[in-house]
Order: C-alpha cells, then sequence, then structure tokens
C-alpha cells in the first residue's frame, strides 16, 4: 500500500536574500530546490491535490506519491518557485492566507523579526502577549522567536495588539508606504496567485490572518476558515478542498469539527512523518518540513522511494 509523504517549503532565497525578514522560512535556495525536485522526479510520484482527494478515498495512487507544499505565498513562490517546477513537470500545492494578498501589509512574523532587527534599545520589556524580557541588539532572531512563540501558543492572542505594543517598546516604527513596498517585493499578490493556477499548480487554503487555529474558540476558526475559503473560490473560481493549519499544530476536536464545518476535506499538519494513505486521518495529515542545508533531504527522499520499507504495492 503507498505511503505518503508530504514536503513542507515556505521561501526559496539565498541564506542573506530575506533581508530583515524571518530566516527560518527560507528553506533552500533556488539551486537546491531544484536538486531536489529533480530527485522527487526520479524516485517518487508528485500529486496533484486531487489525485491525493482520490487516494484518501480508497481510490489508487501511483508508487512513491509525494505532494510538494508551498505555505504562505511568498513572492519567490512565483518569481523563482514556478520556473523551476514548470521545467521539471512537477505540480506543486500552495496554501494562502487570504487576508495578505494585495493588502499592502508583510507577514506578522516578519514584521517581529525586522522590527527586533531595527532595535537599538539594549533590553526591551513587554507585557503582551506574555512577559518577556528580550535583548534584540545582542540576538535579534532569538528576541524575535521568543515573541512569535508566545503568540503561537497564546490563546485568544490579539496579534495587531502584539505588534503595536512591539512597536512601542522597541520604538521602532514601520511606516505605511515602506511595508507597502516591502509586501509587494516579498508577497504574492492575487494576479501571481493566478497565474499559479493557470500553470497547473493547486491553490488552497493557508487561513484568513495566518493564526493559529487552536488559540481561537472554534467559531472564530470556523468564521476565519470560511472567510479565506471562500476568498480563494471568488478569486480562482472553482471549490476549494484543503487547509494547512497556519504554523501546523494538530487540532482539538472543536476546532476539527469547525475545519469540516468550514468545508475542507483535507486538513495539513506540521507533524513530521509519513502515512498510509489507508489509514491517513484526512484532518490530521503529517509532512515533511524541508531545512536548509540538511543531508537529511536525499534520505527523507530515500524513505519515499520506499527503500526501507520496500517497493509500493
Amino acid at each position: 500500500m503507498p505511503i505518503l509523504g508530504v514536503f513542507t517549503y515556505h521561501r526559496i532565497a539565498e541564506p542573506d536574500g530575506v533581508g530583515e525578514f524571518d530566516t527560518g522560512v527560507a528553506e533552500a535556495t533556488a539551486r537546491e530546490l531544484r536538486e531536489q525536485i529533480a530527485l522527487i522526479k526520479a524516485h517518487c510520484t508528485a500529486l496533484s491535490l486531487s489525485e491525493l482527494r482520490q487516494g484518501l478515498r480508497g481510490g489508487h495512487l501511483p508508487p512513491n506519491p509525494v505532494l510538494i507544499t508551498f505555505d504562505d505565498g511568498y513572492r519567490d513562490c512565483h518569481d523563482v518557485v514556478l520556473p523551476i517546477l514548470r521545467d521539471a513537470g512537477v505540480s506543486a500545492t500552495f496554501f494562502i492566507p487570504t487576508i495578505y494578498p494585495g493588502a499592502g501589509r508583510i507577514f506578522w512574523w516578519d514584521r517581529v523579526h525586522l522590527t527586533l532587527r531595527r532595535c537599538r534599545r539594549e533590553v526591551v520589556e513587554l507585557a503582551y502577549p506574555v512577559p518577556l524580557v528580550l535583548h534584540p541588539t545582542r540576538a535579534p532572531r532569538a528576541a524575535a522567536d521568543r515573541i512569535t512563540a508566545a503568540i503561537k501558543r497564546t490563546p485568544g492572542v490579539d496579534i495587531e495588539r502584539c505588534l503595536a505594543e512591539l512597536e512601542r517598546a522597541t520604538d521602532v516604527t514601520l511606516g505605511v508606504d515602506e511595508e507597502r513596498k516591502l509586501a509587494q517585493a516579498t508577497i504574492m499578490d492575487w494576479p501571481h496567485i493566478r497565474a499559479l493556477r493557470a500553470a497547473g499548480m493547486d491553490v488552497q487554503s493557508h487561513g484568513h490572518r495566518h493564526c493559529v487555529l487552536n488559540t481561537m474558540s472554534p467559531d472564530e476558526a470556523r468564521r476565519d476558515l470560511i472567510c479565506s475559503r471562500s476568498v480563494l473560490m471568488d478569486v480562482l473560481g472553482e471549490p476549494v478542498h484543503a487547509v494547512a493549519y497556519p504554523v501546523g499544530y494538530p487540532l482539538a476536536r472543536a476546532h476539527r469539527a469547525a475545519v469540516q464545518a468550514a468545508g475542507f476535506e483535507i486538513g495539513f499538519t506540521n507533524n513530521t512523518g509519513l502515512c498510509l494513505t489507508t489509514a491517513c486521518d484526512p484532518l490530521n495529515v503529517p509532512r515533511v518540513a524541508m531545512d536548509r542545508g540538511q543531508v537529511g533531504a536525499l534520505y527523507k527522499l530515500k524513505l519515499l522511494a520506499g527503500e526501507r520499507y520496500g517497493p509500493s504495492a
């Protein structure tokens, strides 16, 4: 029986190519991605989302099936990733947080990283979302990671309030015009996203505001997901069946019900692992994160190629 692997990427960029933004979401350079896609094509069968849906319903899947996914909708998905996929003849699925395209706002985690990198205060104290004492001039990334971790785990968190508190505490302000230019340079707008779909790629939901679903009430999560799905269906003119949960934590039972109530069939987590397609929970599909420069990427591909489990039936 086929063993499914789902690979997760976010940004494709050189190590020094993300500027003041979060460096942790850039998993590969263009050269590395091209090599990895070639390995996938040589050893595995890259699926479309439609093929995966059929497989999860008990339909036939080809040997060594994988799904290639990209979260968040960074501009390099269009400018860098799409040409690589098109040249290789390989499809992928892109998960979009629908509040961001065309809004002139950078992603909230990139805003945190940018603010801490620009801060000149040696000590920064925050009271919200949790009390924190940070040392941004000494370790800006570590400081940013502590804030983003708190945002991802605080029930009922107000991200806009977090950003306002951070701006006040650091005395770093990002102007509207500068943020708009940064967003245009780093986040796909709707024409880019339509171009992905026109090229045969799948475009699905990553929530509306990119809030961790478990930090919201089930009803708020349902509304956020309905909004995201509705926006995508309006833009793409077709049904939307899948969501990659923002940040990827597995969901509590009430939040799983919210996903179903919003109309989704498949939900992807960031739980690391592979799954037997005949026993896969469609609302808890694990994925394999691709980290920069890791030798383990080839090992993961070998796993999916059946070198550990034997040939697929």
